[in-house]
């Protein structure tokens, strides 16, 4: 159990550092109508769509059964495959031209004050879709846990540690304006402003690292 929560949470973390969603979900709650119901749906959609690639994640890994002799070939393969597609996220990261989550959060903001809430349970699904960097580190994550040797219930565990993590940018900004109501506002407004001017080099900055991380970490398990 111990060993596999050391393999998945550094993957976990990474993919939590998502600026997309966090920046969506701060500004659904900047706007002032009905926004805990349009907040709350967008975590929703955001959740079912990690819910679906993962359990596509695990059905498609659980038909590469390697035998031990070609365990370490297969677990270098995804390493390094995720790694290399990360830094070539982290490399049009760097291109000037609007990335699609970016064109996504303008445009909701442009029918914040129009749109009925169920239409962020689309936003939502549609921001996790294109949150590459995000998916890019569920995969190997998914991976470390279904080809585990660890029990049922460490996976089971490992899996919701994975899942919650995963989606705590758009979960703490709701959770936090549900409790604290008007009080959370101005944390929430500050945090929407610095994420606004820093998304770009976060995004680019996590991609980066982890795409070194996993590369290193695949070219490692290569037997």
């Amino acid at each position: 159990m111990g060993n596999l929560l050391v393999a998945v949470l550094p993957l976990a973390l990474g993919a939590a550092v998502s600026p997309t969603l966090l920046a969506l979900q701060l500004l659904v709650l900047s706007g002032g109508t009905h926004r805990l119901a349009r907040a709350w749906a967008l975590a929703a959609g955001a959740a079912l769509v990690l819910a679906a690639f993962s359990l596509l994640c695990v059905t498609a890994l659980s038909r590469v059964r390697p035998s031990h002799a070609h365990k370490s070939a297969t677990d270098a393969a995804v390493l390094i495959a995720s790694g290399v597609l990360l830094g070539a996220l982290a490399v049009r990261s760097r291109i000037r031209k609007p990335t699609v989550g970016e064109r996504h959060t303008s445009r909701i903001g442009t029918r914040l004050t129009t749109a009925p809430s169920s239409w962020f349970l689309g936003v939502g699904a549609f921001g996790m879709v294109v949150n590459f960097s995000t998916l890019l580190l569920v995969l190997p994550a998914v991976h470390e846990i279904t080809h585990s040797t660890a029990a049922t219930s460490a996976k089971v565990t490992a899996f919701v540690v994975l899942y919650v993590i995963v989606l705590l940018p758009v979960l703490v900004p709701v959770v936090l304006a549900q409790l604290l109501g008007s009080r959370a506002d101005h944390a929430l407004d500050a945090t929407h402003q610095w994420v606004g001017r820093n998304a770009r080099t976060i995004g680019t900055v996590i991609e980066a690292v982890f795409a070194v991380y996993l590369v290193i970490k695949g070219v490692r398990a290569i037997p």
